[in-house]
């Protein structure tokens, strides 16, 4: 069974997992309970979790824990503290449903949480590029389950990349075709740079996008338009690349400047 932190001082929050029956029942045991920054650093040190809530009404107070989870604690999710009883299950059983999927066993010893949670990563974003969340809320709570450090509000770029080859030879050279496209793209063009991170998609219909987004807490001495034309040319260089080493023929297709990645829940 998965082991909660919740780390609240508001009595509605507390009162509704107060009322949560049969923990071991939906998959969990019941959540240690804290109240404020110390508190949840000294149960972190002494108790293993799963994922942890945070409901305080602390500013500071929430900066240093998000500040304490980012810089010694990067990968436990951290899920929505209901308001209600109702509110709470909906959001174990979301924090229930990542946790089984990175927990899985893939009987395979060299693919670890770590990469699964990379990958789920993936696959929500696909979704969000896709247009197919439609819902900034729901965002903003998955982003923090999937501990993404992506800024949703800030300016971001999303560059559609076409394929120069017809798809049946990309298929034949790929061997399990967009899947390791996508890998091969992520070795090429994923990762950090300056202050903004790099996550190329490949859909199912066959488009390739490129995300562009600032790191939340990095300062970017960019404007927008100096962000698009080096992350143009980061691009530009990324595809020189991929033909060099993997004998892939890419292009640009499209340029988009987004006013943020939640914008796309608007779509």
């Amino acid at each position: 069974m998965y082991k909660l932190l919740l780390v609240s001082d508001q009595e509605d929050v507390l009162d509704a997992f107060a009322q949560v029956q049969n923990w071991e029942l939906i998959g969990f045991k019941p959540p240690h309970l804290r109240h404020d920054f110390e508190g949840a650093k000294d149960s972190l040190i002494k108790h293993h979790a799963d994922g942890i809530a945070i409901a305080v009404s602390s500013v500071e107070e929430e900066g240093k824990i998000l500040t304490l989870l980012q810089e010694q604690y990067p990968y436990v999710s951290i899920f929505q503290a209901g308001h209600t009883p109702e509110e709470v299950k909906i959001y174990l059983k979301e924090l229930k449903t990542l946790l089984n999927r990175v927990h899985a066993d893939f009987s395979n010893d060299q693919f670890k949480e770590t990469d699964m949670i990379q990958v789920c990563r993936h696959d929500y974003f696909r979704k969000v590029i896709s247009g197919k969340v439609h819902s900034r809320e729901e965002l903003f709570r998955n982003m923090r389950l999937l501990r993404s450090r992506m800024d949703a509000e800030k300016p971001c770029v999303l560059i559609e990349l076409e394929q120069s080859a017809p798809d049946d030879q990309l298929e034949g050279r790929w061997h399990d075709g967009p899947e390791s496209l996508e890998r091969t793209l992520r070795t090429s063009f994923g990762g950090d740079l300056e202050g903004i991170h790099i996550l190329p998609t490949v859909h199912e219909d066959g488009r390739i996008q490129v995300l562009f987004c600032p790191l939340q807490g990095v300062e970017i001495s960019m404007t927008e338009d100096s962000m698009t034309a080096r992350v143009t040319t980061f691009t530009v260089e990324g595809i020189q690349h991929l033909q060099e080493f993997f004998g892939l023929e890419l292009h640009i297709k499209g340029i988009q400047v987004l006013p943020a990645l939640s914008a796309l829940c608007d779509q």
